[in-house]
């Protein structure tokens, strides 16, 4: 289901869930639980402890979320104790719009991933 909200209306938009594709610049945690744990900062700054993010802060996704009023997204490949009911991130740092690229999850592995996602919810 889509939700689309027209800019010119006063309507309040209302959203149930984000889902977000990319790559480390929205990563929030799918390299780390994939493939290797990173040093600190990880996210340690805003967080107050390590976030398996590239960054040591926030990444847009999170201010996206903030202003829609939902969670941060979990990454999609960190599952154990996570709640998927406002969204997931499908993102991993290093993906690429093409494969082979320097990360295994493509953004076509990312769609695929969300594909199955879907048929479990």
């Amino acid at each position: 289901m889509a939700v689309m909200c027209d800019v010119d209306s006063t309507e309040k938009c209302e959203f149930p869930a984000l889902y977000n594709f990319g790559d480390s610049n929205s990563d929030t945690g799918g390299r780390h639980a994939a493939m290797t744990e990173f040093p600190p900062q990880n996210g340690e700054t805003f967080f107050g402890h390590p976030s398996g993010r590239f960054s040591d802060g926030r990444v847009i996704i999170d201010f996206i979320a903030e202003d829609l009023k939902l969670r941060y997204l979990s990454a999609y490949l960190d599952s154990i104790g996570t709640s998927f009911r406002q969204g997931a991130n499908f993102a991993f740092g290093g993906s690429t719009i093409r494969p082979p690229g320097y990360s295994p999850f493509h953004i076509a592995i990312q769609i695929s991933q969300f594909v199955q996602f879907k048929l479990l919810v």
